[in-house]
C-alpha cells in the first residue's frame, strides 16, 4: 500500500512539473510602447487641473492605456 501511494504521489509531481513547464511566461512591454500608450491616453483623456471634482478621467486613462498595450499600440484615433 505504501509503495502504491509513493508511486501515485511521484506520478502527480511529474505531471504537475510537466504542466507547469509548458506554461509561457508573460513578456514585458517595451519602454517605447509604454511611453506611446501613455501619451495617447493623456491625449484621449486630458488630465484635469488640480482642485477640480473627480470626473473619472483617471480610470478612463488607465483603461485606455491597458487597451493600447493589449493592441500593441495600434489604437483608432
Amino acid at each position: 500500500m505504501a509503495t502504491l501511494a509513493k508511486n501515485f504521489s511521484t506520478l502527480i509531481v511529474l505531471a504537475l512539473t510537466a504542466y507547469l513547464s509548458m506554461a509561457q511566461p508573460a513578456s514585458a512591454i517595451s519602454v517605447e510602447l509604454a511611453k506611446k500608450c501613455r501619451a495617447m491616453a493623456i491625449k484621449a483623456h486630458p488630465t484635469q487641473k488640480a482642485g477640480t471634482k473627480q470626473t473619472g478621467i483617471e480610470k478612463a486613462q488607465r483603461d485606455y492605456f491597458r487597451e493600447c498595450i493589449a493592441k500593441d499600440g495600434k489604437m483608432e484615433n
